[in-house]
């Protein structure tokens, strides 16, 4: 075998991880046992380690000690020319690779049970499992011992629960196929099982719009742009009695425009309440009426009413997002509450509620048959008081999808980043600029002023940051954290300099970094990496975002967050949403 250890450290390619860390020990002529002793693990489990029998988590304390055990092995052994960094993106690559190279059976029933929202328990009653055996399986702790068995079971049972029209959508938006293609049973189970069964899973993009949307959204921009800041709220001294019903696409577009008009026009300063899960496709399919209603709902926010809104996320997760997009905007004003219901509501019927005080509308449909929908909006005060009490009822069955925080909320914010702080076990971040509870006070002081930040500004954030340092250092004693932020050249650098992170202290004011300062505050992160056992500081191959930062606490919420003033907080809850935040993956920057 050739020399796997070059120059730089790198080893062979394409070799998975137990493969890689033998080459490093042949290579530094070493054994187990010292490896275990100059990395802090056991003996055993370098062993198992190399048998392939176990592998660490590519986000574990065990790499990155791993990675440090080789580098000080090699010095034992005379060879200075191994890095520590190096040596643990080489782990982690080969980590990747093992990961493309297995059967991926239990990814993809994750990926089903995860977005069509089943419930396991039901599901291993109807098929005579544990759900205990069923919730080891999708994690990859078990191999069923009849393969083909289980998943003919699977298969049928998704079926069986996702026959109508809009159960095969979402079957055939994750398994990537036409939702006709699935119409016949034999088919159904053909494509599915074929699907289930293969090795090889492409990994869903889901939130690459949203976020993408989100980071180059201006809200100033915005704001010039649809001359928000100008607009003048129509006043009327009396509203006319409504009672009007609407039939057909056409009707129901005026209906809905109608709707936001006498909204608007009302005297009545209460919520505007929102619920449907009306099929938007056909609606949205008219662009003049898009733009009325997005316009509609600007001179709501504009008025100072705010919305609670019931998002309809019992879809393709994809769809989901494409729906959410358009609503960024109006959710970077702060006046936005979303919701979501969990679970499948109906599948035969669609509904609409809405209402705004003393105006109200309603409507239904037979799923599949929105053309033949009708509307009906009315401003009668008892049909109005009836609509409005629903809607408190319904939103009392609702769960936040979100919470969004602006500096009004700044307390509200920090209260809940404290509180969760306190049992977190691993949280990450892909940053757009290097962590501020890393950057030294001197350097921090010559950044502010050199942006002509007053006093009384730089000592609130002088205080902020020495707030969030305590946060972390809290945070790192008993769990992990890592960051991720992508390395940028200096001519890359002239046409997108980066910012100062600092949303959570709301400054709203955007403090520029020299390509000079970056690069500083880049080996103040890379310092508190090698001073702290429990962080994690990676560079990416990637350009990410340039104004958002991703956080991430699994399980449990993620939140994206604003750098570019004015500051803005997304804490979001939903499962599927928040997965699909936590796979937000940026590869490792290679040094080599």
């Amino acid at each position: 075998m050739e020399n796997c250890v070059s120059e730089n450290g790198r080893v062979g390619e394409n070799m998975i991880f137990c493969e890689k860390l033998s080459e490093y020990i042949e290579e530094l002529s070493c054994t187990g046992k010292e490896l275990a002793q100059n990395s802090g693990l056991s003996e055993a489990v370098i062993s198992r380690y190399r048998k392939g029998e176990r592998v660490p988590s590519k986000d574990s304390i065990q790499l990155k000690k791993l990675a440090e055990g080789i580098v000080w092995t090699a010095r034992d052994k005379g060879i200075q020319n191994l890095n520590k960094r190096e040596v643990f993106q080489i782990l982690y690559e080969a980590l990747v690779q093992e990961e493309h190279t297995e059967i991926v059976f239990h990814e993809k029933l994750d990926q089903m049970i995860r977005e069509l929202d089943i419930n396991v328990s039901k599901m291993a009653a109807s098929l005579h499992y544990d759900a205990s055996y069923i919730s080891k399986v999708r994690t990859g702790r078990r191999i069923p011992s009849n393969p083909e068995a289980f998943a003919k079971g699977i298969c049928g049972y998704i079926i069986s629960h996702f026959s109508d029209e809009r159960g095969r959508e979402n079957v055939a938006s994750i398994i990537g196929v036409g939702e006709k293609e699935l119409e016949e049973k034999e088919d159904y189970l053909e494509k599915l099982k074929g699907w289930l069964c293969s090795g090889t899973l492409a990994k869903p993009d889901y939130v690459s719009g949203f976020l993408k949307k989100m980071d180059e959204f201006d809200l100033n921009h915005y704001i010039r742009a649809i001359h928000f800041d100008t607009l003048k709220v129509p006043k009327v001294p009396f509203q006319l009695p409504i009672s009007k019903h609407y039939y057909g696409l056409k009707e129901m577009r005026e209906g809905e425009l109608e709707f936001l008009k006498n909204t608007v026009l009302a005297k009545s300063m209460e919520p505007l309440y929102m619920c449907s899960d009306m099929p938007v496709e056909d609606m949205a399919a008219d662009e003049d009426f898009s733009k009325k209603y997005m316009f509609g709902l600007a001179m709501v926010l504009k008025k100072g009413l705010h919305i609670h809104i019931v998002h309809d996320v019992e879809r393709p997760v994809k769809d989901m997002m494409l729906g959410l997009e358009n609503w960024i905007p109006l959710y970077m004003t702060g006046q936005i509450h979303p919701y979501y219901l969990k679970g499948i509501q109906n599948r035969v019927y669609s509904h609409l509620h809405y209402s705004s005080g003393t105006v109200a509308m309603t409507g239904n449909c037979i799923s599949g048959h929105h053309d033949h929908a009708h509307y009906y909006l009315t401003n009668n005060r008892e049909e109005a008081a009836v609509c409005r009490k629903n809607m408190e009822f319904l939103l009392k069955k609702a769960r936040p999808l979100m919470d969004i925080y602006r500096e009004e909320r700044k307390k509200e914010l920090w209260d809940f980043l404290d509180e969760e702080s306190e049992g977190m076990e691993r949280e990450r971040r892909i940053l757009a600029a290097p962590p501020l509870f890393t950057v030294p006070e001197k350097l921090l002081s010559v950044i502010l002023k050199r942006n002509q930040v007053t006093e009384n500004e730089q000592q609130k954030l002088l205080n902020y940051q020495k707030m969030q340092r305590n946060r972390m250092e809290k945070i790192l004693c008993r769990s992990t954290v890592i960051d991720e932020l992508p390395l940028i050249s200096e001519k890359e650098y002239v046409g997108h300099p980066m910012l100062l992170s600092m949303p959570e202290c709301f400054l709203e004011k955007d403090v520029l970094l020299s390509y000079e300062e970056y690069c500083a505050c880049v080996k103040a992160a890379e310092l508190y990496d090698t001073e702290h056992e429990n962080y994690q500081f990676r560079l990416t191959k990637v350009k990410g975002f340039r104004n958002i930062q991703i956080t991430c606490y699994e399980g449990k919420w993620c939140m994206v967050s604003k750098n570019r003033a004015p500051a803005i907080h997304f804490v979001i809850h939903h499962p599927k949403l928040r997965y699909a935040l936590e796979n937000v993956r940026l590869p490792i920057m290679d040094n080599g």
